[in-house]
């Protein structure tokens, strides 16, 4: 009897003699075990992530050396930051259309030793505005690289575990940067800041190198493309090395879509998603990156001193890593939007209790659980264009996720200024910013509506799929093109 479930075709098994003319792709991954190949591309996308934060953040850990080299005032040095968050914001736009037009794998290769390469040129800037400009081109590299590398993580990723493995690729990027501040202590003292940037191009050289070797294109992505049945294949067969995939004609149960490229974002079918998750990002990245900032500013004003200040301070950062661990198992669990609601609204109470409790013995300890509520679920908003969009729209809606993100940092780090000179009470200023985490909650909270709304349609699509055949023509196979 036909139980309309279409169940992998396995060498050497008695299965074998059952052949299937049509398999969806996304249907094998969910359905055999996550073999070596898939951990192997999840572990090189983590490095190729990790790498992209520590190239980010090591500048401002380099940058009082670069400071005191050239004589700058800190003010003179404020535009490699800021130069370097544009770049990346432009790079992650740029990256994420190419990915979905040439391929995830290109543009990761491209991306990875772009940034490599312009790291170790940046070494070499005889100026602050060559230094300024080198920092400028890294961050195109390293945001093209982000959309590309995590739309491949997604796509070798079943359904079951996909928002995990996002997630824990993306705690990449922290332990990247958290990375960057450790090796600055231990070594610009032996290679300086010139030999650091040094050091911060050779590592993304590294990657692409293993990356290129051992990382294939997305399967999905040759059948989304509609590239040769053979590739997919031949893809396919490194991945389940036990999977007959002979006499298969592969496709994937998801709808054409009418408008392409990042237009289709805001077309009717996502324009919903689309709104809220770029609101959350933009809204989470601005308090992060605002109260990160100003946070140890603000607490040498009050008195203390730079060493106690600064430990203060990254107990927020310590946190937002520790959240994010924690997000990231969670999400396996619940959906991903409901998790990231519940973290903001939490945030958007414990920034309240920040100002409340800033003359308290236990401030440090509210700083970190702030870092956790608010630092933490950032990472979970950035994989749900993975979850969200189909294999055609990923790269691109990951791409635009991480440029709004960005915005939302470069908004944040420039209202600094603003709340120092107003004068704002530290309590009124913290209450504030609870205002965009609370509408970010909001917008989760109606997102994990949209997602499960999503997830009864595609399953409704599969089993209509199962029932009869795919419209789509099956995929040529070179053989006869």
């Amino acid at each position: 009897m036909d139980t309309g479930v279409r169940w992998p075709i396995v060498k050497d098994n008695a299965m074998n003699s059952i052949g299937y003319a049509q398999r969806d792709v996304r249907e094998i991954f969910n359905d055999m075990p996550m073999g070596r190949k898939q951990w192997t591309v999840f572990l090189i996308c983590f490095a190729a992530t990790a790498i992209e934060g520590f190239d980010t953040i090591v500048i401002s850990f380099i940058a009082p050396a670069i400071s005191q080299h050239w004589q700058l005032s800190s003010v003179a040095l404020s535009p490699l930051v800021a130069f370097g968050l544009t770049g990346l914001l432009i790079g992650s736009i740029v990256g994420g259309t190419l990915a979905d037009r040439v391929g995830r794998r290109t543009v990761s290769i491209v991306a990875i030793a772009w940034f490599g390469i312009a790291g170790v040129m940046s070494s070499e800037a005889q100026s602050i505005f060559q230094l300024v400009a080198l920092r400028f081109i890294t961050g195109l590299g390293i945001g093209a690289a982000m959309p590309a590398t995590s739309a491949i993580v997604a796509e070798y990723s079943p359904d079951r575990s996909r928002s995990a493995m996002l997630a824990s690729t993306y705690c990449g990027f922290l332990f990247g940067a958290a990375a960057a501040g450790l090796v600055t202590s231990l070594a610009i003292g032996t290679l300086g800041w010139r030999g650091m940037l040094v050091l911060s191009g050779l590592l993304p050289l590294g990657v692409v190198a293993l990356f290129a070797w051992q990382v294939p294109e997305s399967p999905l992505y040759v059948v989304a493309s509609r590239r040769s049945n053979d590739e997919a294949q031949r893809i396919l067969g490194k991945v389940f090395p036990s999977l007959d995939c002979s006499g298969m004609h592969l496709f994937i149960a998801e709808t054409r879509e009418s408008i392409s490229g990042s237009r289709a974002l805001l077309s009717a079918k996502y324009r919903l998603g689309t709104v809220l998750t770029w609101l959350a990002e933009f809204a989470g990245y601005l308090v992060f990156f605002l109260i990160g900032s100003w946070m140890p500013t603000h607490l040498k004003q009050v008195g203390l001193s730079m060493h106690d200040a600064s430990q203060v301070s990254s107990m927020f950062q310590f946190g937002a890593l520790g959240g994010a661990v924690l997000f990231a198992i969670l999400v396996r669990r619940y959906n991903v939007a409901s998790v990231v609601s519940v973290a903001f609204g939490a945030g958007s109470l414990l920034v309240i209790a920040l100002g409340m409790s800033e003359a308290t013995q236990w401030h440090a300890g509210v700083v970190f659980l702030s870092g956790i509520a608010v630092g933490g679920p950032l990472i979970c908003v950035n994989t749900i264009p993975g979850i969200f969009y189909p294999t055609a729209l990923r790269a691109s809606g990951g791409g635009w996720n991480v440029a709004i993100g960005r915005l939302g940092s470069i908004v944040g780090s420039s209202l600094i200024g603003l709340i120092v000179i107003s004068g704002f009470p530290y309590l009124l200023t913290c209450a504030l910013l609870s205002i965009p985490l609370l509408m970010a909650c909001v917008c989760m909270t109606v997102m994990a509506r949209v997602l499960s709304a999503q997830r009864r349609l595609l399953t409704e699509h599969v089993a209509d799929i199962s029932a009869g055949s795919t419209d789509d023509p099956p995929l040529p196979n070179s053989t006869t093109q």
